[in-house]
């Protein structure tokens, strides 16, 4: 389901049912862990690994650090790895869904010796929340929020992508970080029943819409929503983003045009938007976007790639 590479130069992976393996780049040298949540957990999201062993991989019912000592796997807290609970139970019955539980690959908040450290996801809500754990030990002086399943939560935000008073949201997209911000982009689709291929994002009364970016304080160790933008559509690809430019990149969709989007980190504002192709052909289709030599930007799309200079 999902592979990375470790600090130490191992490639780790995770399988759909739930082994975690951490394995040498000549294949002589192999470990495995199996995660414990049982016959009907299932993993279908990728992976992140930190600087300390720490590799993180979000299921169906569980959010864990498998830690990689360098000569075996755990989730021990003694070795430094943990489980916790996370509100899971929901099986999305939408044609855009990859699986049961979080929508989202972990993403590692807090790069600074000093920073605080998170690992984030949405989790599977009818109305998702932005939920970050605290990856290494929890501090001693931190209490369980009020009503979480879970002291390791840190922080677990509806997001509503500036709509208050809806009943649903739903995100595939792993969570773009960066400092002690969090994005997350809209995958609902509108005004379509269940199963609907992900080719549908491409019509325009279909395509979801809405991005909404949150920060951590740390002063008050709080989470809360700073912007959100209620028009902008990323319907199925992942964003990126510049720390120069100050700039978060994807694929957008309006009208019938599929676009490179920009929106303002700070504001959620939008930049600029540039359309690269009409029609199916062009469709994000689960996506990375990524950025290249000064000036670029490359995606996949449902037929190929595609780049802007």
């Amino acid at each position: 389901v999902g592979m990375t590479i470790t600090y130490d130069g191992y490639l780790a992976f995770v399988t759909s049912r739930g082994l975690v393996g951490v394995v040498s780049r000549n294949f002589t040298d192999a470990y495995y862990y199996p995660l414990t949540g049982g016959d009907d957990e299932q993993v279908s999201n990728s992976i992140a690994c930190d600087e300390s062993g720490g590799i993180y991989v979000v299921s169906s019912t569980n959010m864990y650090r498998v830690q990689w000592t360098g000569s075996m796997l755990s989730t021990s807290e003694e070795a430094g790895g943990w489980i916790a609970d996370y509100e899971s139970q929901c099986a999305p019955d939408d044609g855009v869904s990859l699986g049961v539980g979080s929508g989202s690959t972990p993403s590692l908040m807090g790069t600074d010796i000093a920073d605080d450290k998170f690992v984030v996801i949405t989790d599977c809500q009818d109305v998702m929340n932005l939920v970050i754990f605290w990856r290494d030990q929890i501090p001693n002086d931190w209490e369980r929020l009020p009503g979480i399943v879970d002291r390791r939560i840190a922080g677990q935000v509806p997001v509503t992508f500036g709509n208050p008073s809806t009943n649903f949201t739903f995100s595939e997209q792993s969570v773009l970080v960066r400092g002690y911000g969090a994005m997350v982009v809209n995958n609902e689709l509108r005004n379509q029943g269940t199963r609907s291929p992900v080719v549908a994002s491409g019509i325009d009364f279909i395509a979801p819409r809405g991005a909404e970016k949150f920060e951590w304080d740390p002063s008050n160790r709080s989470l809360k929503s700073s912007w959100a933008n209620v028009e902008v559509s990323i319907p199925n690809g992942i964003p990126t983003m510049s720390q120069k430019s100050n700039l978060v990149y994807g694929v957008g969709h309006k009208r019938t045009d599929w676009s490179f989007l920009a929106l303002d980190w700070t504001t959620g504002e939008v930049n600029f938007d540039y359309p690269f192709g009409t029609g199916p052909r062009y469709n994000s289709a689960y996506a990375g976007t990524e950025i290249g030599r000064p000036g670029q930007l490359y995606t996949g799309i449902l037929t190929g790639m595609t780049h802007m200079s």
